[in-house]
């Protein structure tokens, strides 16, 4: 007798894993669209191998905050895989510092004051290989700015009594960078705000041409950890 009891119990856990597995694959299915990601616009956190050999799945349900990787569409249609890295009402912009090291500034909207501390709107972006490239990216985005005078604000600093130029993300627009800084074409560069409804999805997990790897994914899901973004 208590060996039937043991075995109905393994069989028991057996059953809720596969039903788990079903359940969260059909989930998955239901709420996640594939990607294949083409380019080195977000080197080094996909496509890090140096060839396009990388593919997301997005989360079409998620819309992503603040620094989350997402696929949207561009104004003129094309696709792209970039980072939110600001929301209407926003003002965003780079900065060199005294060493001539140029860095990605965000100021929430609706913060005031922020000239007394502008230095404290540094974004920690741990996720860039290098942020040599911010030079070159400052400099496209100047350019930018210059086609998109209505956007322009001059974000005083009054520690260092410095003007800077800023972009104000206009109404219902998100603010899109890649990581591959001064090798990208996003926000900051030439699209200017994309429309918030033009964003597809938060992406979840990316795959490297390994079909196992859905078994991680899956794995992921049923334990709760997360993306691997």
């Amino acid at each position: 007798m208590k060996v039937k009891t043991t075995q109905n119990k393994v069989s028991f856990v057996i059953f809720v894993i596969i039903l788990a597995l079903f359940l969260s694959l059909f989930v998955f299915i239901y709420t996640h669209e594939y990607y294949p990601v083409k380019g080195q616009s977000m080197y080094p956190t996909i496509n890090s191998s140096g060839t396009d050999t990388n593919g997301v799945y997005v989360d079409t349900n998620n819309k992503g905050e603040f620094q989350d990787v997402v696929v949207a569409t561009t104004e003129e249609g094309t696709t792209v895989i970039k980072r939110i890295m600001g929301f209407d009402g926003d003002l965003v912009g780079f900065i060199a510092d005294e060493n001539g090291d140029v860095y990605f500034y965000r100021i929430p909207n609706g913060v005031e004051n922020y000239e007394d501390c502008l230095q404290s709107f540094k974004v920690e972006e741990s996720y860039l290989k290098s942020i040599q490239g911010n030079k070159q990216q400052q400099e496209a985005f100047e350019i930018m700015l210059s086609k998109q005078i209505e956007n322009k604000v001059f974000v005083m600093d009054k520690v260092n009594q410095k003007f800077y130029e800023f972009y104000q993300v206009p109404q219902n627009k998100v603010f899109l960078m890649g990581d591959n800084r001064g090798n990208t074409t996003d926000s900051s560069t030439k699209y200017g705000g994309i429309p918030y409804q033009n964003i597809i999805g938060k992406v979840d997990y990316m795959v490297v041409n390994n079909y196992f790897q859905v078994f991680e994914i899956l794995f992921k899901i049923i334990t709760f950890k997360g993306s691997n973004i």
